[in-house]
């Protein structure tokens, strides 16, 4: 037995005797009433209801409240997305140097070209470099619609989440 169970037990005890103490010795002053009482007796009748026994009625006793769980983490649970650690859709610029090798590409086989053919590799390399530059804008434009098309369904895919833990913490909150 610990020490802090020896000491509990101790006090209840002390407690206890203490109460049989005073009980004892309220016994014997009620005793002591009663005779003083007993010589000055004036009879009284009761009415019968009076001496009938009191009718208690049994007290209900309200049960604890529940603890209240933490919305967040229940519809968290209930949803698997929390908004606290899922980082919104950023929107990719993708191809943004695309026009640039397309132009350094452009030149150099512009004046390669331009040499072979017509002995004149400034000019192939600006025709090139414009080719290029045209060819890398392309490519750049449709690398960046792949990308804004999976910025749109990870952004729907996000707010539709969202909304689902909206639900799930309103519905927590509410009840």
């Amino acid at each position: 037995m610990s020490t802090k169970m020896m000491v509990m037990a101790g006090i209840c005890a002390a407690a206890l005797i203490a109460g049989a103490g005073l009980a004892m010795s309220g016994g014997q002053q009620a005793e002591k009433t009663a005779l003083i009482a007993e010589e000055n007796v004036v009879e009284e009748i009761a009415p019968v209801e009076a001496a009938a026994p009191e009718i208690v009625e049994p007290v209900k006793v309200a049960a604890a409240p529940k603890p209240k769980p933490d919305c967040r983490v229940v519809a968290t649970s209930q949803t698997g997305f929390d908004p606290a650690t899922t980082p919104y859709p950023v929107r990719e610029d993708a191809g943004n140097k695309q026009v640039l090798k397309g132009a350094a590409v452009g030149a150099a086989v512009g004046a390669i070209g331009g040499e072979v053919i017509t002995d004149r590799a400034g000019i192939g390399a600006a025709v090139g470099a414009g080719a290029g530059a045209l060819g890398g804008h392309v490519i750049k434009k449709s690398k960046q619609n792949a990308a804004d098309q999976r910025f749109e369904a990870d952004l729907a895919a996000y707010e539709q989440a969202k909304a689902s833990y909206d639900a799930a913490l309103q519905t927590c909150l509410a009840s």
